[in-house]
């Protein structure tokens, strides 16, 4: 594993990178609160699938621009993008931002930043649609209504995973969203 300290403003990250240099990348945007190291068996599962792994904890502050400095800082042209809970937010904002640089966007509990529903408010408004396949999981019957309200902003293949999170591990969350990114990566 390489770490890669990237520089965004006055603000510093660490990077995870793994796997190998030849294969196609997947940046995982990790949840708030949440250690980089949580996601190995996920990049373990990615690596096994061929993948190269890029992963970027996140962080108070992190946007789409610190994304787009991870994967400039691992020297990748194009990553399939991965993001959980508050990860998931600035995944939908680096794909939705930087298409040219995403080839696919898989996100676990959040919407898209735009969407509303009766219960929830539009997180930002000004967000744009994503143009790349995208893939949804949701875990609660009100994320699903919130991955139901993204449709509009989705300019490609959308596809929702609803997934029972009672008594699921973080294991059974890393194989879902393992299958789903690996699914997205192929060019079948």
């Amino acid at each position: 594993m390489e770490l890669v300290s990237v520089s965004v403003g006055d603000t510093e990250y660490e990077v995870r990178c793994d796997g190998d240099h030849r294969s196609g990348a997947v940046l995982i945007i990790g949840s708030a609160g949440v250690a980089a190291e949580s996601y190995d068996d996920l990049c373990a599962r990615l690596h096994n699938s061929g993948l190269r792994t890029i992963t970027l904890p996140h962080s108070p502050g992190i946007d789409h621009r610190a994304a787009l400095a991870a994967v400039d800082a691992a020297n990748a042209a194009w990553v399939n993008v991965a993001g959980y809970g508050a990860g998931a937010t600035v995944a939908w904002q680096f794909a939705a931002r930087h298409f040219n640089r995403v080839s696919s966007l898989v996100v676990l509990g959040a919407a898209h930043p735009a969407a509303a529903t009766a219960s929830a408010p539009a997180e930002d408004p000004e967000c744009p649609p994503v143009e790349v396949g995208t893939t949804i999981i949701s875990t609660s019957p009100a994320e699903l209504g919130q991955a139901k309200a993204s449709g509009p902003f989705v300019r490609g293949d959308l596809r929702i995973v609803s997934a029972n999170s009672e008594g699921a591990s973080g294991q059974d969350a890393a194989a879902i969203v393992a299958t789903e990114v690996v699914l997205r990566s192929n060019p079948w």
